[in-house]
């Protein structure tokens, strides 16, 4: 699976391109299709990190909350930079530049959260 993950997440990112070209309708679908199987992705790799190391449970639990509270905090601040990025550039250089802006802008909002967030845990 290692071996062949960038080429999935690659596939993954043309297939959500050529579905907001194609068919914005379904783009809901499986932008929520591919968060579920994004989460249980990380999760299955967290469990396969403890699963035969002392006080499993609690490494496990401890690195699912951290995980959880960051995806929360890189969702909800990348989310608000996208939009004001959006917001912002899509006025002055048109829709295409907002939506590319922002995602950069989330993109690199969650980079400085997990990097933050790896400085304070350790």
């Amino acid at each position: 699976m290692k071996k062949y993950s960038k080429l999935l997440l690659l596939l993954l990112a043309i297939t959500t391109l050529v579905s907001l070209w194609k068919f914005p309708t379904g783009t809901p679908i499986l932008g929520i299709s591919l968060l579920l199987f994004s989460l249980t992705i990380a999760l299955h790799g967290i469990v396969e990190k403890y699963k035969n190391t002392e006080n499993s449970r609690i490494k496990i639990a401890k690195d699912v909350l951290i995980f959880t509270t960051s995806f929360l905090l890189i969702s909800f601040l990348g989310g608000v930079a996208g939009l004001l990025t959006n917001h912002y550039v899509s006025v002055s250089f048109g829709t295409m530049a907002g939506f590319v802006c922002a995602m950069l802008a989330g993109i690199i909002v969650g980079y400085c959260v997990r990097w933050g967030t790896g400085k304070l845990i350790r």
